[in-house]
């Protein structure tokens, strides 16, 4: 139900709509990038021509920036967002459209391969222009109706239109206008600093100043015009002149300007951190990882971040400010405030879940052994479960009895089916003694207590809950079936996954509504697996 803004009397929509449909474009836009980049064996400029490559990685870079620019409309018009997404989350059809559209851009997977030929090419960009039209469009029609949209883009399509263009043409227009800078100056001062930060941390580098080259055999890479960062220097300069010209009004000048020296050599700092990592994981034996992953799409990804929180601090700094802030209205009309941010229950059940899925990206992105690094999304996921700790201590807590056996049937159905691990990598890498222990030691804190908690909050607590519409019997089994479906398309075993998806709704339903006791299901079954896991050596059965 949505809240009311108490300074403007109007209703704000539903928070947990707005996050769900958030983090479903992140991880959505993550997942595609990283199987692309990743899991083919696909060298797109010896298949296709130059143009299509580019335009192929252009088309995300694109799309942040988009993304990017639309958060800046937002802080313009808040009240003709909060009047367009005031019903957010009425209808949970359109998030079937956005999976759909997840899904038609994955198919291209089945068939772009080296060799392949070109006739792969143009049916390639046809399934990901329908899958990315459907993506959106599934998300947007989740935050509004089509009708409050055409009324939108009627009041605002004015305002909107050149912002989402010019957002759209900020990655080439950045690439246009690169030679206005000076490169050689900008490319010496970026190889410098990235060759005393790495030789500071121990490395023994070979340089070579004239031809800006660093590294070490067999890996070295090019500190050339195009990789010092000016993309991202000159992306950041534009966001800025976006944010000033939009809020002109609103801020004090001259002193406004000095975000362009902010943004500027906030820009060159995270740039040089970003090519020492990528200097380092290639001279850790990832050179593929390094080039191929690490330095494509998260150089753009990084700029455009960058850009957002120097405006979003830039509008907390009351010195930059022409007209401070008012305060909420006071008096016999006030309205009730809406509960704050971490004290809101449904933000409790989806937040945790989104960055327990987003941890998973930069864990594929940065390392070629995700398992190995297990433990910093354990990290996280603690992090995440501490924010909200006093809204879980509040759930009905106690030991079922059937809880119990629910769960034990699942461990035992999961270990009951045979997993080949002949030849599967041990998750913990090369890790020994004390280190293999803590990783041990967090990988089952995380299997047994965090994973079954966050989970059974966002797919029982919050996605079946919404699902059902009704109290008869077919609500209650298409929620839980289309939450088993969703619950199973995010485990390798699926099938598995499927199953014991529904004993779960079984055990958080049968009493009347009960969400611990599926928490508790879970938690037992996930214990049982993870124990004969260690007591196998078989970890695959994880």
């Amino acid at each position: 139900m949505a809240s009311t803004d108490v300074t403007t009397g109007t209703a704000s929509p539903p928070r947990y709509a707005l996050i769900l449909a958030g983090a479903l474009l992140v991880v959505e836009l993550g997942v595609i990038g990283t199987i692309f980049k990743h899991s083919i064996r696909f060298t797109c400029l010896d298949n296709w021509p130059q143009w299509a490559c580019a335009g192929a990685s252009g088309m995300l870079v694109a799309l942040y920036c988009v993304l990017g620019a639309l958060v800046l409309f937002a802080t313009l018009r808040p009240n003709s967002l909060r009047t367009l997404f005031q019903v957010a989350g009425a209808r949970n059809w359109p998030l079937a459209v956005n999976v759909l559209g997840a899904a038609v851009c994955l198919v291209p997977v089945l068939f772009v391969k080296d060799g392949a030929g070109l006739y792969v090419m143009p049916l390639s960009f046809g399934f990901w222009f329908l899958g990315m039209v459907l993506l959106l469009s599934g998300l947007s029609l989740y935050l509004a109706p089509l009708p409050r949209w055409s009324r939108f883009i009627r009041e605002e399509g004015g305002t909107l239109a050149p912002i989402v263009i010019a957002g759209a043409c900020l990655p080439s227009f950045a690439t246009l206008i690169r030679p206005l800078w000076q490169l050689d100056t900008i490319a010496g001062t970026t190889f410098t600093l990235v060759s005393w930060s790495v030789e500071w941390l121990g490395y023994d580098l070979y340089t070579d100043v004239t031809r800006k080259v660093i590294g070490q055999d067999p890996f070295y890479i090019d500190v050339a015009p195009q990789c010092s960062g000016i993309e991202g220097i000159v992306l950041v300069s534009l966001f800025i002149t976006i944010y000033l010209a939009l809020f002109r009004k609103d801020l004090r000048f001259p002193r406004a300007l000095l975000l362009y020296p902010v943004g500027i050599l906030t820009s060159a700092f995270f740039n040089v951190l970003r090519i020492a990592i990528l200097l380092i994981i290639g001279l850790e034996g990832n050179p593929e990882l390094a080039v191929g992953g690490f330095h494509s799409h998260a150089g753009w990804l990084m700029f455009t971040l960058v850009a957002l929180g120097i405006v979003a601090l830039a509008k907390t700094i009351p010195w930059l400010q022409r007209v401070p802030v008012t305060g909420p209205q006071t008096g016999p009309k006030a309205v009730r405030p809406p509960l704050p941010f971490l004290q809101d229950p449904v933000v409790a059940q989806i937040l945790p879940f989104a960055i327990f899925m987003l941890s998973a990206l930069p864990a594929q992105a940065f390392s070629q052994s995700p398992g190995v690094v297990y433990p910093l999304r354990v990290v996280a996921m603690i992090a995440a479960v501490a924010l909200f700790w006093q809204l879980y201590l509040r759930l009905p807590w106690r030991v079922d009895p059937a809880a119990l056996w629910v769960g034990a049937a699942v461990g035992a159905m999961w270990i009951a089916i045979p997993v080949d691990s002949t030849d599967a990598t041990p998750p913990y890498g090369a890790l020994t003694g004390g280190m293999l222990v803590a990783w041990f030691v967090l990988r089952g804190a995380g299997t047994v207590l965090l994973v079954p908690l966050i989970e059974e909050l966002f797919f029982r607590g919050y996605l079946e809950t919404r699902l059902r519409h009704g109290e008869g019997l077919i609500w209650k089994l298409g929620a839980a079936l289309v939450t088993a479906g969703l619950f199973a398309a995010l485990h390798s075993r699926w099938i598995e996954a499927f199953v014991a998806s529904l004993l779960f709704s079984w055990a958080a339903h049968r009493n009347g509504g009960r969400l611990v006791d599926a928490i508790l299901a879970h938690a037992v079954a996930n214990a049982i697996v993870f124990g004969f896991a260690v007591a196998t050596g078989n970890l695959a059965v994880i």
